[in-house]
């Protein structure tokens, strides 16, 4: 677990999702799903930092994703660790895998990720620009 410099930590994994989140919507518009799929990956792995952050005072230092997802669930935060996890299922199959994900598999992952910073976000009570 890390821990420490909490607010700055959350402000700047949540700019990181915002930033991964537009990057996926501009990649999913372009259609490229493999990209939209991953950037959303990145957004909820983010999301989900700046969460744990901000209301546990540590994030997972954890390879694993998953184990951020536990982290959330352990304390509470049921539908950001779904969301989470769910997100987690497709981050090999767009990072790693020779197949390809479809139009279907991006647009699932952009919203599921546009959830994750909305459900951060109000929960840590944190609105864009600040």
């Amino acid at each position: 677990m890390r821990v420490g410099g909490a607010s700055d930590s959350v402000a700047i994994k949540l700019a990181k999702a915002a930033e991964y989140l537009l990057m996926a919507e501009f990649a999913l518009e372009g259609e490229c799903f493999d990209a939209a799929t991953s950037l959303a990956v990145s957004c909820a792995i983010n999301s989900g930092d700046a969460l744990c952050l901000a209301q546990i005072g540590a994030s997972s230092s954890s390879q694993d994703h998953n184990a951020a997802a536990k982290l959330l669930r352990k304390h509470g935060y049921d539908q950001a660790s779904s969301l989470l996890g769910r997100l987690m299922g497709v981050k090999n199959k767009a990072q790693y895998s020779i197949m390809r994900c479809t139009r279907t598999d991006a647009e699932t992952a952009v919203k599921r990720a546009e959830r994750m910073l909305t459900t951060t976000r109000a929960i840590v009570n944190v609105t864009e620009g600040q």
